[in-house]
This record gives structure tokens, sequence and C-alpha cells, in this order.
């Protein structure tokens, strides 16, 4: 069975180094998806924030934060399984799409 490609919203399970495999919220939109056939952008999720830290967040239920500011360019070969391991709610999309877009700048 072929992998579902990876979407907007997505967690997946992403090759890790020391710690093993690692959630990852996808935050490329649709467009660079689809151009972009080997990378992707996406954003680490922690178990938790740390209280007072200054980094910008995003709950993902039963999973941990999403930490939107630290972007990074991963390459799809990493991905882990064949369908992703939790989602972002839909309801939340735009809120994060905007957040990602006024972290990257016009």
């Amino acid at each position: 069975m072929p992998r579902r490609p990876p979407r907007f919203g997505d967690v997946w399970n992403i090759k890790g180094g020391v710690m093993g495999p690692e959630p990852w919220l996808i935050v490329s939109n649709d467009l660079y998806l689809e151009l972009s056939e080997n990378n992707m952008l996406a954003v680490p999720i922690r178990d938790t924030s740390s209280p007072g830290s200054r980094v910008v967040t995003e709950p993902i239920p039963d999973v941990g934060q999403a930490v939107l500011d630290r972007i990074t360019a991963l390459p799809r070969a990493w991905l882990m399984g064949e369908d992703p391991v939790a989602e972002l709610h839909p309801d939340r999309h735009a809120e994060v799409g905007r957040r990602i877009c006024n972290l990257i700048g016009p």
C-alpha cells in the first residue's frame, strides 16, 4: 500500500536521532507540497512548552505542543509509517496558517 502524501495539519513521525522517531506537524501548504516532491516544511512537536518560554506553540491533543517558530525543511523520505499519527484540528488550520505566514514574513 503506497504511503499517503503529507498534507498541511498532518502529524507524522519523522526518523529521529538519538531519541528515535519524533512527531512533526506538516506546515507546507498544498501548492508547496505539490511542487516539491522531495521536501516539506514542518515544525517539531514537544511534550510540553516550558512555562515562561518565548516560543510560539500550538497544542496538538494527545501529542504535545507544535513549536511554530522552528520551521524546518525535511526530506519526505524521513516520514515513517503509511499514515499520519495525528492531525491538527481542521478548525485550527486557518489560524495556524496565518501564524506561520506571520512568522516567515511576506
